[in-house]
């Protein structure tokens, strides 16, 4: 179990389940969240908005069910409580499961082997998906599967990946960094990897489906871009990279600095 820690992560998957509430006695269908091994877990009380090029992260490397999570978690209310409201609520400040009877929160010690044995189940048969939206909180506790846990959610093999655009940006405390821009054709995903002060690389992120997605994230993260470089310079892909995605950009309300 990992305690006290943030969470940062792209690669998490709503699991239903069914247990007995402590409360009510009644079994009850509820679900819970497990992230992936590509979560990136750092200090406690940590922020993407100030410390993503100044304080690295490592990754989780397990798949875990998340047994606690508060602190700043705007994002969680918004990709999770508000999308599944009659499963899920903030209780004291912490995201629980809740009962469909009596709508009791559901203590994780009474739920944990169901959810650890259906992410397992469903995981196994490919009923389960990645939500692919950026989740952040400020504190959680973690309880991880065993380290040869796995699921078949794909049987896609990892493609290549082009680096088109290179952006030099900075966080709200001013530090420096770069953010990569790649493109995969056979998957038709872009990645982005943000590196710190030095080429140091604090966050690798895939699973955007377009440049939308792509603005999204680096907003999530609280990063400005100051300016932005073409990975070949003569090369038309590259070039239309970046026109796509200033086009993105200034969709979501950003605007180049006279």
């Amino acid at each position: 179990m990992i305690h006290n820690r943030s969470l940062l992560t792209k690669e998490w998957y709503m699991v239903p389940f069914t247990a007995n509430c402590p409360d009510c006695g009644a079994q009850t269908r509820s679900a819970a969240v497990v992230v992936g091994p590509s979560s990136l877990v750092g200090d406690a009380g940590s922020e993407p908005e100030s410390d993503i090029l100044a304080k690295p992260r490592r990754t989780l490397d397990a798949f875990a069910v998340v047994e606690a999570l508060g602190g700043q978690t705007e994002h969680v209310e918004r990709s999770v409580v508000n999308r599944f409201h009659s499963t899920f609520a903030f209780v004291n400040g912490q995201l629980t499961s809740i009962c469909e009877h009596c709508a009791e929160n559901l203590p994780p010690a009474a739920i944990r082997s169901a959810v650890m044995n259906a992410f397992v189940r469903l995981g196994r048969k490919r009923l389960l998906v990645n939500e692919r939206l950026m989740l952040f909180a400020s504190e959680v506790v973690l309880t991880e599967f065993r380290g040869d846990t796995s699921i078949e959610e794909s049987a896609m093999r990892d493609p290549d990946y082009a680096l088109l655009l290179i952006c030099d940006t900075e966080s709200a405390i001013g530090e420096t960094g770069i953010i990569e821009m790649w493109h995969s054709i056979a998957r038709d995903d872009y990645a982005i990897v943000v590196k710190g002060h030095g080429g140091r690389e604090m966050l690798r992120d895939a699973f955007n489906r377009d440049l939308k997605d792509v603005v999204a994230t680096v907003s999530d993260l609280g990063l400005v871009l100051t300016q932005l470089h073409l990975a070949q310079a003569s090369s038309p892909y590259c070039a239309l990279a970046r026109d796509l995605f200033l086009e993105a950009l200034e969709h979501a309300g950003y605007r180049q600095a006279s």
